[in-house]
């Protein structure tokens, strides 16, 4: 018989279960850890630690617990210690316990990485906790892309909430503002949008009630509708007239949009809007009246009309219902 014939014949001899065992515990990309709850001391780390943490198994055994404490960040050291020691301390786990902490370690080159750290305790056959065991993940990319997120979020609502544009969301089912920013807010009438998100439906708020089934409609056969005049009561009970750009979100039941003030232009005559754009440049009544050729007395009158027609009592006011006009597209 030929040696190739024997070695064909010779059975496959299997690995001990415990090989497998060693084998996955060091080739474990997390760092795995068994710590003496009676000691305190770590009787295993994986061979992974040292590309985690920069620190060889001899160095963390070394280390000790008390090493580990004095590199995590200051920050994150409650959350490692004082619940690790009340447990060890009353030596049995409290209900609904969660072993997933989150903390910051200074590796060994100097710099900050994340660990998410799973801890499970091993009690003996009386229920005595014996050891402490778990793996540590790095997630350091997976918080700095969280917080890359919440910067650009941040950095969203920022420009929303101050945007000069009257930006809204609302419920398509009966018009509840769902969100809005600050000159939404002021544009409709109340004095902040938190007001404003409280107390606004849409639904309410149309002069001509019968219109908003009309513009739901057109939203739902177009998907968007874009420079819709319709008029509306603001929150203090005056009409005014808006220009409406949307688009409707049926699956998420909402609307966005944005709408313009055009009161001014809708209610104002074509020499009213004139003498009202040279006011709001700074322009006294004479110099208007010299401009446009009137008697003094004429472009005061105007301008009476003009803020009893726009609901101002004041230049203020009008300098604040006239900058909500101006905010669309002309």
């Amino acid at each position: 018989m030929s040696k190739k014939t024997s070695d064909k014949k010779k059975k496959f001899s299997p690995v001990k279960p415990l090989d497998y065992y060693l084998y996955l515990l060091e080739n474990s990309k997390d760092i795995l850890y068994l710590i003496n709850a009676e000691t305190g001391k770590f009787e295993y780390v994986s061979s992974s630690t040292i590309a985690i943490s920069g620190f060889t198994v001899e160095e963390i055994f070394k280390m000790g617990m008390k090493g580990i404490n004095e590199r995590t960040h200051p920050d994150d050291l409650r959350a490692v210690d004082d619940k690790i020691r009340d447990i060890l301390a009353k030596g049995s786990l409290p209900k609904n316990y969660n072993g997933y902490i989150e903390i910051r370690f200074k590796h060994k080159a100097g710099h900050y990485v994340w660990f998410g750290i799973n801890r499970n305790f091993i009690t003996d056959g009386n229920g005595r906790l014996g050891a402490v065991v778990g793996s540590i993940r790095d997630i350091t990319e997976i918080k700095l892309l969280q917080q890359r997120l919440e910067n650009s979020l941040e950095n969203y609502k920022t420009l929303y909430y101050g945007a000069k544009a009257a930006l809204y969301r609302v419920r398509i089912s009966d018009g509840k503002m769902l969100e809005c920013n600050e000159s939404m807010a002021k544009l409709l009438g109340y004095e902040n949008r938190e007001q404003c998100l409280g107390k606004h439906y849409t639904a309410k708020s149309y002069v001509d009630p019968k219109r908003r089934s009309k513009v739901i409609k057109l939203l739902e056969e177009r998907g968007q509708v874009d420079g819709l005049e319709i008029e509306t009561w603001r929150a203090d009970g005056s009409a005014q007239w808006i220009k409406v750009s949307a688009q409707v979100y049926p699956e998420k039941g909402y609307i966005e949009g944005t709408i313009w003030d055009i009161t001014a232009s809708k209610i104002l005559t074509p020499a009213e809007n004139h003498i009202l754009e040279q006011i709001m440049l700074g322009k006294s009544s004479k110099e208007i009246a010299f401009q446009l050729k009137r008697s003094i007395r004429t472009i005061e009158d105007h301008r009476a009309h003009i803020m009893q027609k726009l609901g101002a009592h004041n230049l203020v006011e009008l300098a604040q219902k006239t900058t909500r006009a101006d905010i669309g597209p002309q």
